[in-house]
């Protein structure tokens, strides 16, 4: 397992504890069970938004590769 596959579980589980605390605080303490699953909401878009935003980085990557590739048979 890689450091990017640890790295990357280990922010999962990180979300989906604070996700899981905020849900079973605003249903025991707060008793505003909308709060809980607005801040579930919240985390959740921001983890999509961080992933897609590593896949358009693995995107770009990956055609700057091909790009190389190109020039490089072009001059050939």
């Amino acid at each position: 397992m890689s450091d990017r596959d640890r790295d990357g579980r280990a922010l999962e589980l990180a979300l989906a504890v604070v996700g899981l605390v905020a849900v079973l605080y605003s249903l025991l303490i707060a008793a505003r069970p909308l709060a809980g699953v607005t801040v579930v909401a919240w985390l959740f878009g921001a983890y999509l938004a961080w992933r897609s935003f590593g896949l358009a980085v693995r995107f770009v990557v990956a055609v700057e590769r091909i790009a190389d590739a190109m020039e490089a048979r072009a001059d050939e």
